[in-house]
């Protein structure tokens, strides 16, 4: 599909799941929206938003609050994917990290700056090395890493701020990433902010992705899991619980004929 660079009548719809807005985009539309912003000299956040993140938002004022006012939502887990397709919205999933090397390969290709925040120091300076491999004609403005006081947190901002990266990618975890974000925004008005987990340790090859069968199953969490079983208690907590509201929310409306009525405006 040929990427198109007209952003003046860009619109990306917006559906709510249990309440949150998620936007109904894909990698194109996300590309075009990141140009438009740089066109315009405008900051933009972006959020990749999941089940557990939404579960984690419904106990947490501040992440909720946070997501709601997220310039842009991408629909990253697969169980977001599959609730949007029981609404009838046939939509494909788009990865946090896809989107983010996405981004980083546009900014190599346009001159711009980016700055990358997370991670261990040995981590990110081997995600740092393999981007520029990669890339070697990519600006690199900063590269700092996660493992920092709270104390020595302005500083840092303040240092990487001054030097003006269009993308700042930050590797703090959810919901550490989304809360400096939140926090510093206002010093990177002309940036383009996005929390990426784990994704430093994925392109410094430190944690692999799962294999492609399993992302086309929808099944990637299913290999993290295999990988990294700690994870299970964590999951355990919030994908139950998100169906069986997804279930519910959706028998409601079920009954209400809103979902018909959603179904026929898509």
């Amino acid at each position: 599909m040929t990427e198109s660079n007209d952003t003046n009548n860009l619109t990306i719809k917006r559906q709510s799941l249990l309440g949150y807005p998620i936007d109904l985009t894909n990698e194109n539309l996300s590309i075009m929206r990141f140009r438009k912003a740089q066109a315009n000299s405008l900051g933009l956040h972006i959020v990749t938003i999941n089940a557990e993140m939404i579960i984690t938002a419904m106990k947490d004022p501040n992440l909720d609050r946070i997501i709601r006012h997220a310039d842009l939502i991408i629909p990253d887990g697969a169980s977001i994917i599959l609730a949007l397709k029981l609404y009838g919205l046939n939509i494909q999933r788009l990865p946090g990290i896809e989107l983010a090397y996405k981004l980083i390969e546009k900014c190599a290709d346009s001159d711009l700056e980016i700055a990358l925040i997370g991670a261990k120091p040995e981590i990110l300076e081997t995600c740092k090395q393999n981007l520029l491999n990669t890339y070697p004609q990519l600006k690199i403005v900063a590269a700092q890493h996660g493992y920092f006081q709270p104390c020595e947190e302005a500083d840092i901002v303040k240092q990487i701020a001054a030097l003006k990266p269009k993308l700042v990618l930050i590797a703090l975890g959810v919901p550490r990433q989304e809360f400096f974000i939140d926090k510093w925004q206002k010093d990177f008005p002309h940036s383009t902010l996005i929390g990426v987990g784990g994704s430093f340790d994925v392109w410094a090859n430190y944690v692999k992705r799962a294999p492609k069968i399993f992302c086309d199953f929808h099944l990637e969490w299913f290999y993290r899991l295999l990988k990294e079983p700690w994870r299970y208690k964590r999951m355990m907590q919030s994908l139950p619980l998100f169906v069986w509201l997804i279930a519910k929310e959706y028998l409601n409306l079920k009954q209400s004929s809103k979902i018909d009525n959603l179904r026929g405006k898509h």
